[in-house]
């Protein structure tokens, strides 16, 4: 038991030691910039509720998913028990465009059905493609094909944004075996620089527009 408790108290200290002091304090963190309206949202991330899953189908297209509770019709079970309620999880799904704001579809599935996209950047839910560039247009997927088709991350549609600095390590937390690092980044997006205690990623070559992992789609005024 001291073994452990020595191997743990080395492990911490040479965690800590790991770690440095912020090499531009002068540079704003971005939520600093969100906070004086110098950093708008396009499309948030609510900590606080079910998270939306932002996938990115090229650098202006992107699909979000966000979980919904939606209660069925109450039932009796018995006649002499009360009333229950069935909570359903639905997956609402909307393809929009970063630049123009347009909306190419709004639905809302059951939420044990996968996103997919596939090379030609068509969208597939449970059977049903919608196909791109327009994805008005809807027809029957192969499900076999789709099931194929592996989820796309962020990181392999959109590239990081571009760095004036080094990212450092400011501290661990032990909130697990390995402890928990938390690193800060410092990005230049034009003239405009900040810091961030996420990655963030470039949406478009020549904009203003980029994406927070933990944020969400962000545009610079």
């Amino acid at each position: 038991m001291k073994n452990l408790s020595l191997l743990f108290f080395i492990t911490a200290f040479l965690l800590q030691s790991c770690t440095s002091e912020d090499k531009h304090p002068n540079v704003p963190i971005l939520e600093k910039l969100i906070k004086n309206g110098e950093v708008v949202f396009v499309e948030k991330k609510d900590s606080v509720s079910l998270q939306p899953f932002i996938t990115f189908v090229n650098d202006s297209v992107y699909v979000v998913q966000t979980q919904q509770q939606v209660s069925a019709d109450t039932k009796n079970i018995k006649s002499n028990e009360k009333a229950v309620t069935d909570v359903v999880i639905k997956n609402s799904i909307a393809i929009k465009n970063v630049i123009s704001g347009k909306t190419y579809l709004s639905e809302t599935v059951d939420s044990k059905y996968p996103i997919r996209i596939n090379e030609k950047n068509d969208v597939i839910i449970n059977d049903a493609m919608f196909l791109a560039p327009g994805y008005t247009t809807k027809v029957k997927a192969d499900t076999t094909f789709a099931k194929n088709i592996t989820d796309i991350n962020v990181d392999e549609k959109l590239k990081k944004l571009k760095e004036f600095g080094k990212s450092i390590t400011t501290k661990w937390t032990n909130t697990n075996r390995l402890g928990t690092m938390h690193k800060l980044f410092y990005y230049q997006l034009g003239e405009r620089k900040f810091k961030s205690a996420s990655e963030c990623y470039l949406i478009t070559e020549n904009g203003n527009y980029f994406y927070n992992g933990k944020l969400g789609i962000l545009k610079i005024k």
